[in-house]
């Protein structure tokens, strides 16, 4: 690479995951046939839906040279399909060999949780991830083994009743009262995100197809529950789901295509509105009632991640129009400063950028320009540790700023910028090559 800097950052990032964050490979209920992968997040010691399975997808163009990294993605299957089947609401979990819960330690939770469950949020992309994972695996080594296995298929069906129970409105539209739900969360904490509103079933939604999710993928609690980067994943993934049931489960088949298709007009007929500046643009998350929040946050699935996950196309106006506005000012949760520049959330606050979105960035874009400046953007986030951090402070105030992050050890920010760095070395070679 032409730069030294970022080649250090590439060999210390990608293997990041393989690295430090593998710490379990078993077997299932002690078969040798079913292999199990528990993979951590980094310095937090459970298992998150999102987060293995985007710690592995970087590595998956090395699956068919490496049988160990095979066996690693397959056990990686079975393992969140494994955790699906304990609970499908939850979207972190503990290692197999201590399947105790953390309810009551830190927090007064109102609804219990189950054995093995870390956390239990409803993200709709958790379930997006293991549908990913599993699509990806299949995609790239036509092996799909996994499909037969009754824990897999459990798996999915668990999955397709929880979406079309979260498909609800809250209201019945016969009686008028609310309708019973199969998920609360409600806890005693002093920050408003770690919580949902009206004891923890979330602000009312109407009927509109789209799915609710009461937290996002950041583990931030949702305003309106119809997240819209979450319903676009989802519609990608289930499209996928149908294709890799196809020729085994047609019945099942044709109807995770209809669901997706149904998600997918429910989010341009109910989440693409007129913007007095940028035009129509994806809002964040909707309530079916005409109520919208215009912003976005750096942790995909996001508005300025929908192209890379498969939504819509680069070019889509609509899509570039929403990335121009959540690249800037007029997105609440972009910062810029002197050190950095990026956008943030909720989750660590006002003033701190996640590298993740200049990431992001790079991989949605067809800019010279705009990529080099975020790979110099990045760079600037180290601070001389030689790994993606979680969010940096934007400002130099003072001499405290240099280390002011959070999480030094976040393996999914890592495995993804070595995949924006593969990218460019095959699609954008000069950008990063001597000539």
């Amino acid at each position: 690479m032409a730069n030294l800097d970022l080649a250090q950052l590439f060999t210390n990032a990608f293997p990041n995951t393989l690295d430090t964050t593998i710490q379990k490979t078993a077997c299932l209920n002690g078969t040798a046939c079913q292999p199990l992968s528990f993979i951590i997040t980094g310095d937090i010691n459970a298992m998150w839906l999102r987060d293995s399975a985007n710690q592995l997808l970087p590595y998956l163009d090395y699956v068919k040279q490496d049988v160990g990294l095979k066996r690693l993605f397959l056990g990686a299957i079975y393992m969140q399909a494994h955790f699906i089947n304990i609970d499908p609401y939850a979207n972190a979990f503990n290692p197999p060999d201590s399947m105790k819960s953390l309810a009551g330690i830190l927090t007064k939770r109102y609804v219990p949780l189950k054995p093995g469950v870390y956390e239990r949020k409803w993200e709709i992309d958790s379930l997006a991830s293991f549908l990913s994972l599993s699509y990806q695996y299949w995609r790239t080594t036509n092996d799909n083994s996994f499909v037969e296995s009754s824990v897999w298929m459990d798996a999915v069906e668990n999955i397709v009743h929880t979406l079309r129970k979260e498909q609800q409105p809250t209201f019945d539209p016969i009686t008028g009262k609310p309708m019973e739900t199969d998920y609360v969360f409600s806890q005693t904490t002093d920050r408003p995100t770690e919580t949902q509103f009206l004891n923890g079933i979330g602000n009312p939604v109407r009927s509109t197809g789209m799915v609710k999710s009461l937290f996002r993928p950041s583990d931030d609690a949702t305003l309106f529950t119809l997240f819209v980067p979450g319903n676009a994943m989802i519609s990608v993934e289930l499209a996928h789901l149908a294709e890799l049931l196809e020729r085994k489960k047609p019945e099942l088949a044709a109807e995770v295509k209809t669901m997706s298709a149904d998600i997918r007009k429910a989010i341009y007929d109910h989440a693409v509105v007129n913007h007095p500046v940028y035009g129509k643009i994806f809002a964040y998350e909707v309530d079916g009632y005409g109520s919208s929040l215009i912003m976005d946050d750096a942790n995909v699935p996001s508005l300025l991640s929908l192209s890379m996950i498969g939504f819509v196309d680069q070019n889509d106006p609509i899509y570039q129009n929403t990335r121009r506005l959540v690249l800037s000012k007029t997105n609440p949760y972009y910062f810029s400063g002197a050190r950095a520049s990026g956008i943030g959330g909720p989750h660590n606050g006002l003033n701190y950028a996640w590298p993740m979105s200049q990431i992001v960035r790079i991989m949605s874009s067809s800019n010279d320009t705009e990529i080099k400046e975020a790979l110099d953007n990045i760079l600037k986030t180290t601070d001389n540790t030689g790994l993606i951090h979680e969010s940096v402070y934007v400002y130099n105030d003072d001499d405290s700023a240099f280390g002011n992050y959070t999480r030094s050890w976040f393996a999914w920010a890592n495995g993804l910028f070595g995949q924006a760095i593969l990218k460019l070395a095959k699609e954008r070679p000069h950008l990063i090559f001597k000539p």
